[in-house]
């Protein structure tokens, strides 16, 4: 992490066998078009590898809205760091992000793997890391008639 940090990165991208796992604290997210042109949200699975992270488990919880709001199919499945780069090189890969509790959805701009690095066109006001945002907090915030949102009075 300290030689990420030195080289100018927040974070690093841990991988297994070259499929992406999480990052140090956050879990990540992957928007590309597949090759027959729908617009994906991959996320690696819950392999016993990855902190089941609370926001990660809202959003595959929401997935019904989050896809037809989208209309992007939200896929939980291995996704190798080969299959980012080429999407990035294809012009396929639209954004990336990563999600934790404390943090909510934060952006991931580049990504360097051996001597390859890429731009990512993920920013706060990116279409869908700025729906998520909005989606899991708008929830929180309420006013909310979402099942998750229990009314409650506190006595002072």
């Amino acid at each position: 992490m300290s030689d990420a940090k030195q080289n100018g990165f927040d974070d690093v991208l841990w991988l297994l066998d070259d499929y992406v796992q999480e990052m140090t604290v956050l879990n990540t997210f992957f928007v590309l078009k597949n090759r027959y042109g729908k617009t994906i949200l991959v996320t690696p699975p819950d392999n016993g590898c990855i902190l089941p992270g609370n926001i990660r488990n809202s959003i595959l919880q929401l997935t019904p809205q989050i896809e037809k709001d989208l209309d992007c199919k939200v896929i939980e499945r291995p996704i190798s760091i080969h299959e980012i780069l080429s999407a990035a090189y294809e012009d396929r890969l639209i954004e990336a992000c990563g999600a934790s509790t404390p943090s909510f959805i934060q952006p991931i701009s580049k990504i360097c793997f051996r001597d390859a690095c890429i731009q990512i066109p993920s920013s706060k006001e990116s279409r869908h890391v700025k729906y998520l945002n909005k989606l899991i907090t708008g929830i929180m915030e309420g006013p909310s008639e979402h099942e998750w949102v229990f009314p409650m009075c506190l006595d002072s």
